[in-house]
């Protein structure tokens, strides 16, 4: 399947290829993916970005090279337009998408090897708290949580678990990094020097001139790839911290915000089952 549909992000994506490995799963068929949507692709790294960032392990195990394209490729804009069934996307748990993920969608080991480095360096024996906060235009699909908000969420957390060593931070919006760091100045808080941030309403993923498209997707990945290695994550709606819990469905979730009823997508239906709400201001 190539699917190619540039109002999508990075893991609005991946979720598609999430519902096609579980449908072939169930039907004994091997999955074949391309993602050319233009707000990712970097032409010199060739025009899927699929590539740029995973292995097809469903492929490698029917022995095909990591190159290897059908000759037949149908291309689609939405979902819908594959018609699958609808236990695709009703009944799964996290705990078997995160099973479909680690078996269908290998790392590249340049993607593995950065999130080694930065956990090596911060998260290694350590209990730390990721916060994700989804801004620009995320309130056409969910509430807007404050920043106060999750600050004060977080501060709940700490009081209540004064084990917790450090807080990893990651948000589309520039300024939410600094100004977290700036209201905890009692614990380590570290970030990753990410290549691409907004600096006004519109989400990254549209930016065409944000920065390489590769490394927009980079940042994308391998920060919620850090957020799964969390301890607990604190976090508003998004594709991207959403994800984090199927690389990793046993860390706790604190989600600040619940999405409308119109998008209540998988995964967060699931997430928000077991959302811790305890430490949400009242």
């Amino acid at each position: 399947m190539n699917f190619d549909n540039h109002k999508l992000g990075f893991f609005a994506k991946l979720n598609w290829c999430l519902f096609v490995l579980h449908y072939c799963e169930r039907e004994g068929l091997v999955p074949y993916f391309e993602l050319t949507s233009r707000n990712y692709v970097a032409p010199e790294r060739g025009a899927d970005w699929f590539k740029y960032y995973f292995i097809n392990l469903a492929l490698r195990r029917q022995g095909y090279a990591d190159d290897f394209r059908p000759r037949y490729v149908t291309r689609i804009r939405r979902l819908r337009e594959l018609r699958l069934p609808g236990w695709c996307y009703h009944d799964l748990s996290l705990e078997h998408a995160a099973d479909l993920v680690r078996d269908g969608l290998g790392l590249r080991p340049e993607i593995a090897d950065q999130v080694e480095a930065f956990r090596a360096r911060h998260f290694v024996n350590r209990r730390v708290l990721g916060i994700h906060f989804r801004g620009t235009d995320k309130t056409v699909e969910a509430p807007r949580a404050t920043w106060e908000y999750c600050r004060d969420t977080v501060r709940n957390y700490l009081d209540a678990h004064t084990d917790t060593d450090a807080l990893f931070v990651t948000s589309d919006e520039a300024a939410f990094v600094g100004w977290i760091k700036a209201q905890f100045g009692d614990i380590p808080v570290c970030s990753r020097d990410d290549h691409c941030r907004s600096d006004g309403a519109a989400p990254l993923h549209v930016l065409g001139a944000a920065g390489d498209n590769y490394l927009k997707g980079v940042d994308a990945l391998v920060n919620s790839l850090l957020l799964s290695h969390c301890s607990i994550i604190v976090r508003s709606s998004s594709f991207l911290s959403a994800w984090a819990s199927l690389f990793n469905p046993q860390v706790p979730v604190i989600l600040l915000n619940r999405p409308h009823d119109s998008a209540m997508w998988f995964p967060e239906v699931r997430i928000i089952e077991r959302s811790w709400n305890q430490y949400l201001p009242d």
